[in-house]
């Protein structure tokens, strides 16, 4: 009889093992990573996971597009042309319009000098109409 509880208390402690190894749900999940960072951070930090404010969205969001503008501008694209290509790359990610001033404003931000593709590429992105509302998909 001693053998047999001695066996079953074997057997619930390591149901009791998988049963805590069960995976955790994606709440759980992100409550814990968040107990992490926080733990992590102690003492030296005061907002372990700062989420900005909708209005600071907002801003940032703003601001992107005006410096991105500028540049585009700055490398030769007409205003309206540079405003209509940067509001793509902000609501449109999947266009092609987005991918080219992706890649303009890459080469920018680097200093690439890449013998006239850029230039060409913006006088290619005025002329097809690419950045227009009615051809992003």
């Amino acid at each position: 009889m001693k053998h047999f509880l001695i066996i079953t208390a074997a057997v619930l402690g390591l149901a009791g093992t998988a049963w805590s190894a069960a995976p955790l749900t994606l709440q759980q999940q992100m409550e814990a990573s968040r107990k992490a960072l926080e733990e992590t951070c102690k003492p030296n930090c005061r907002h372990p996971s700062y989420e900005p404010s909708q209005e600071q969205w907002n801003a940032f969001l703003a601001r992107d597009r005006a410096e991105g503008e500028i540049k585009l501008r700055k490398m030769g694209m007409a205003p309206d042309v540079a405003s209509k290509a940067i509001w793509a790359a902000q609501n449109k990610p999947g266009s092609a319009c987005t991918q080219y001033v992706h890649q303009l404003l890459s080469d920018y931000d680097s200093g690439a000098d890449r013998g006239g593709y850029d230039e060409d590429l913006v006088i290619s992105i005025e002329h097809s109409g690419t950045c227009e509302r009615k051809n992003l998909d």
